[in-house]
Parts: structure tokens; sequence; C-alpha cells
């Protein structure tokens, strides 16, 4: 049987929401910890030099954002393990594109995801709806929580998150929602120390409605490639953006669907950026139109569960819009195989839904904002 995840409520200062988040966590956190102490293992990486370098993200992230390192700061007091450690969880990415021993096979260690906004012309309740796949290693579905954070300076948030981190795929109750696709391009790990992406996506959250959301998101430096997609309730809009360390390409829904998987799709990045995604996975040049055809050719207007339908497509398997860990145990980077989880949202209503490890179970659980 796989578990739900845990809902984690926190409200106060920073300093203080943390230290609760991590005491609620504690176990998933450390569950967390050791996947990746394995993982870094089998790829040559030693814990004190990951740790090393989380200390020196630790001390340029200081003055960047400071309310961020003052939670990250609770949660390791609050679960009893190393600042520098819950770094690690929040800066992965960060960590395998920069680090000193950087293993051979990088491939191994870069996350997929498959993801989609349905615009409300194509919704069954009206509503605009933000759905995704994130692939990853299957052990972090045991670390995984669903957060749900009160604050009197900023929106009310719910984010389904690994334990320790931030953010990574959410929305706030004004009804800008976010997730992230990974993307790989030539600049990565050439501008050190900028803002780890689950830092830069609960900024996003944070930030109040539609257009704070998009400013900040320009406004933080990164260290690495991602794809982030920004949707809006309120508007019934959605924008896509390719970011990589020094650019950032936009894109706009072309009719009432859009989705991405991981390479750069808008023709600016295309003609400038040299896309190494691809080769780590190339069916993720058809995941992406894929899913688009099987939403906009269903036939019917889509809610949360018709959607969960069309995200749990088997082609292609064990690499499709929905990854297993069967029969791929011969690839060199099968760490990328599975699905850890559907996450769906419809922002509008406040709802968050979640169904573990989709690929081998069938059980969705939901969450509200409020």
């Amino acid at each position: 049987m796989v578990a739900a995840p845990k809902l984690v409520e926190i409200e106060g200062p920073a300093y203080e929401r943390g230290r609760s988040y991590g005491q609620q966590a504690d176990v998933q956190l450390r569950h967390g910890l050791g996947v990746y102490q394995d993982l870094f293992r089998q790829h040559g990486l030693g814990w004190d030099s990951v740790l090393t370098y989380a200390a020196k993200l630790r001390e340029a992230l200081a003055p960047q954002v400071p309310d961020a390192m003052d939670e990250l700061r609770g949660i390791a007091d609050g679960s009893g393990v190393l600042l520098e450690e819950v770094l690690v969880v929040n800066g992965r990415s960060e960590i395998i594109n920069l680090h000193a021993q950087r293993p051979k096979d990088t491939g191994s260690l870069d996350d997929g995801c498959t993801a989609a906004v349905v615009l409300p012309e194509l919704s069954a309740n009206g509503r605009l709806l933000h759905v995704q796949n994130w692939d990853w290693l299957p052990d972090c579905a045991d670390s995984t929580v669903v957060l749900r954070i009160r604050s009197e300076r900023h929106p009310d948030i719910l984010t389904y998150v690994e334990a320790g981190g931030l953010a990574r795929a959410g929305f706030n109750d004004q009804g800008v929602a976010i997730t992230g696709n990974n993307l790989v391009s030539g600049q990565d790990g050439k501008r050190p120390f900028g803002v780890p992406l689950s830092v830069i996506r609960r900024r996003v959250l944070e930030a109040g409605g539609y257009s704070q959301a998009l400013t900040e998101l320009y406004r933080l430096p990164r260290t690495v490639s991602n794809n982030m997609t920004i949707s809006c309730a309120q508007s019934g809009d959605c924008l896509n953006f390719e970011t990589t360390p020094d650019e950032i390409y936009w894109q706009a829904p072309d009719g009432l669907c859009l989705t991405h998987s991981n390479h750069f799709v808008t023709a600016s990045a295309r003609s400038r950026e040299r896309d190494k995604g691809i080769a780590r996975g190339a069916d993720t040049l058809f995941r992406d139109r894929r899913l688009r055809r099987l939403i906009e050719g269903a036939g019917h207007k889509h809610g949360l569960s018709s959607l969960a339908q069309v995200l749990d497509d088997r082609f292609g398997a064990p690499r499709g819009i929905i990854r297993t860990p069967e029969g791929n145990e011969d690839e060199t980077n099968a760490y990328l195989s599975a699905t850890v989880a559907m996450v769906l949202m419809d922002a509008g209503a406040g709802e968050l839904r979640v169904r573990q490890l989709p690929y081998a179970n069938s059980k969705t659980n939901s969450y509200r904002l409020h």
C-alpha cells in the first residue's frame, strides 16, 4: 500500500514556521536525506564534499533571500539535522551541476516531468486546471509532504514538496499555481550560488497575484536551467517559462491547452541554447505533444479526474507520460524512469490532489487550502 503524503500545517514568522515544519516532517526529511546520501555515493559524490558546497550556498543565500534562510534554519532545528542538509534537499539540482566531483553520468541524476494547463474554455467547471506527472527517484515518494502555509505577510499556500523543501508544485490563495520541469542547457553550472529552484517556486507563490508572481520569477538569479509553468485561476491565463542561468524564454498557450516536458520548444531558445537534455531522454520530444493531443482530442471538457486518466497514458512504456521502473533495468539512466506522483490542481477551488507512484497505485488523496 502506498502511503498518502502527510499534511503539514505551518504558520507564523519564518523561523517559527520552519521549526514547526521540521518537527512535523522529521521522519520524511531524514528518509529523503538517506536517499540522497545513497544516490550521491553511487556516483562518487562524497557527502562531506556535498555539505561543503551547501555551506557555500548558505553564505551566498543569506543576503539574497533572508526570510527563506530563516525558515530553512528553523526546519533544520526542528528536525535535528544540519542546515546544510536541508539545503541539499532544496538545492540538489544546483549541487549536481556545480559539484567539484561531478559524476560521469549526470543524466541519471536529473528528474523528468510532463505538465499541462487546461484553460477554462476546455474545463468542465469553467476553471483553469493545472496538472503534472513528477518523474524522479521512486524512493522519494516516502519523503514527500503536502505543506499548507498560513501567513500574515504573504498569501496562504498549498504545495506538494519533498520534506524540507520550500515548494515544488502548488498554488496560493490568489489562484497562482506553479509546476517545474527539468531542462538541461550548456549554461548550467556557470553561475554558481543562484537561488535554488525550490526557493524560487516558493518566492513566486509568496509574491501575491499573477503580475507579482511573474515579476518575482524574472528577479531571482538562477544556477541551473528549468522550465516553470505559472497559471492564474482568477484570470484563466497561463504562461510557460524556459529558464537558463542567463535567459528566460516565455511561451503563451496556443489554443486551449499548454503542455511541456523536458526540452526547449520556444523558437528563440532552440536557436540559441545547446539542449543537453534530449540525449538523456529523447522521449521528451513526444510526451508534451502526445499529452496535448490526448487532452484536446478527448471529445469532452475536462475535470481533474479525466486529466488523471490522460496522465496515466502508458504509451512508450517504460518511458512515456507516466514512467514505470519495470523494463529499464539495463538503462544507464534508469533513475529517470518512475513517476513519483501525479499532481492535480484546481487553484480556483483551492484543491490539490496527489496520486503517489501512480504506475502502481490507483488511490488519489485530496487536500484543500482552506
